[in-house]
């Protein structure tokens, strides 16, 4: 585990506005901001909306988003693509008397890079002894996300 990697290679923009309606207008944008050399596959985004959220409208431009009966809502984006850049936007109705949000979510990233070690991590070395048969030498990286949280 690396903790506190310095080189995350996507950002995420998420942007809550308040209208005087009782009604905030969301939108989370997703892109890539170091390229790693590799595509950044199994892009997800979760969050939590508040208990004060009686209602959610969301649409995403690429993958698709579930806002579950728990109000848990997750964005499935998948392999980000180099011709735009995937956004989810949409409105969320607050109960009646509220005029703002009290706690805003927090939203949790996942993703994943093949053939690539953020970490820095390579090997020069790999020696086997005292084996019967000439076992495969090589060396895969895989570089995933784990806990990656992002404030609003």
């Amino acid at each position: 585990r690396v903790k506190k990697l310095k080189n995350v290679p996507i950002y995420v923009k998420p942007q809550l506005n308040l209208d005087s309606s009782g009604t905030c207008r969301i939108s989370v944008m997703v892109g890539i901001r170091n390229d790693p050399g590799k595509p950044i596959d199994s892009v997800a985004v979760h969050f939590q909306l508040p208990a004060c959220v009686t209602s959610a409208d969301l649409s995403s431009n690429h993958g698709s988003v579930n806002v579950l009966s728990d109000k848990r809502c997750s964005w499935t984006i998948g392999r980000i693509p180099k011709d735009k850049t995937p956004s989810m936007s949409g409105s969320l109705a607050l109960e009646a008397g509220m005029e703002r949000l009290h706690v805003f979510p927090t939203l949790e990233v996942g993703f994943k890079v093949m053939g690539v070690a953020l970490s820095g991590l390579k090997i020069e070395k790999l020696d086997f002894k005292n084996l019967p048969s000439r076992p495969y030498k090589g060396f895969r990286a895989l570089t995933r996300s784990g806990e990656f949280h992002v404030r609003s």
